[in-house]
């Protein structure tokens, strides 16, 4: 039987790429570690797999942006933020195939990232949030 899962780990090789890092995050985590699974899919897999699969796929990406002076917020109107929408959607791959076409669904975002997710939760050892290895004591200093 093939899933939606495994349907878009056959659509996108970056998509099974991501999938094997999250299976060796889970293979690698020991019981003694920190990996909250929620830290792990906020900060790791989720801006990775945003690009990808579901709404935001098929857009080109951006150039980095130099440091503005003064930082601080940017307010933006929007006709402004209409049209940058815009010019961006001209610049999208189209979506010439019927799998292509579903890898821009939320059908196949929850299909995909709702098992990475159950993966992440299944290897969390709950012991507290972020992700790294547990720090033992050792002559003083941590390892």
């Amino acid at each position: 039987m093939n899933t939606d899962y495994e349907r878009a780990l056959n659509a996108d090789r970056r998509l099974r790429a991501l999938a094997d890092v999250v299976n060796a995050l889970c293979e690698f985590i020991r019981p003694a570690d920190t990996m909250c699974s929620g830290c792990a899919w906020d900060s790791l897999v989720k801006p990775l797999a945003t690009p990808l699969i579901g709404w935001e796929r098929g857009y080109p990406s951006e150039p980095a942006p130099d440091p503005e002076v003064g930082g601080g917020w940017k307010f933006v109107s929007g006709s402004d933020w209409l049209a940058v929408f815009e010019a961006a959607e001209k610049d999208r791959t189209p979506a010439t195939t019927d799998t292509e076409k579903w890898l821009r669904t939320s059908e196949a975002w929850d299909a995909y990232c709702g098992e990475l997710i159950r993966r992440l939760g299944a290897a969390d050892p709950a012991n507290g949030h972020g992700i790294h290895r547990h720090r033992r004591a050792r002559s003083g200093e941590a390892s």
